[in-house]
């Protein structure tokens, strides 16, 4: 008896429709007009709608509250490496795979443990903060990856001991550029 395979969705369509559908939910939270986003309270003065404040709130506290990441590989193997002339490249167990911020959580991000799985990665708050602190730090460790113990102990781009997937990088090979 044959087989079926379920066709598979792309990772990033999944993930491009999940973004999609926040940006659409916080976009119908937002007062369409100046009527939706202010009330007159009993003494005659205005003050912004309920809906409108929590939706203040929820932005302040995501700015308040942004977590710095890490993906690390969770088995060696070979990774996708987009900035890689092969697109993969191969990690050992615990080395990084990528640094990245969020002020909407792991799920929210996309990476929910079943994804996690699926491409050999765990998940890991390094530090939670203002969203300038955490921009901060992200760029530092980005910006510092090429000179990580773990990235020194590959050998140069085409010398000894050089393969196409494992050699030393400027970025972690899940991080595409310093931002």
């Amino acid at each position: 008896m044959e087989k079926l395979n379920a066709p598979s969705i792309p990772v990033g369509l999944v993930y491009t429709l999940l973004i999609i559908t926040l940006l659409f939910f916080v976009y119908m939270a937002l007062p369409k007009s100046w009527e939706e986003a202010t009330t007159v309270k009993k003494d005659g003065t205005l003050a912004l709608s309920k809906e409108w404040a929590e939706t203040i709130d929820r932005k302040k506290d995501q700015y308040a509250y942004h977590d710095l990441y890490q993906l690390i590989a969770a088995k060696n193997g070979y990774y996708s490496c987009k900035h890689c002339p092969t697109g993969k490249f191969y990690l050992k167990v615990g080395e990084v795979y990528r640094y990245g911020t969020t002020g909407i959580g792991q799920e929210g991000r996309g990476y929910s443990e079943e994804w996690l799985n699926d491409h050999l990665l765990n998940y890991v708050i390094i530090m939670t903060g203002d969203i300038a602190i955490i921009k901060t730090q992200e760029a530092i460790l980005i910006g510092s990856y090429a000179i990580f113990p773990e990235n020194l102990n590959r050998p140069l781009f085409k010398t000894a001991g050089a393969k196409d997937y494992w050699y030393r990088l400027v970025l972690p090979p899940g991080n595409q550029r310093l931002d």
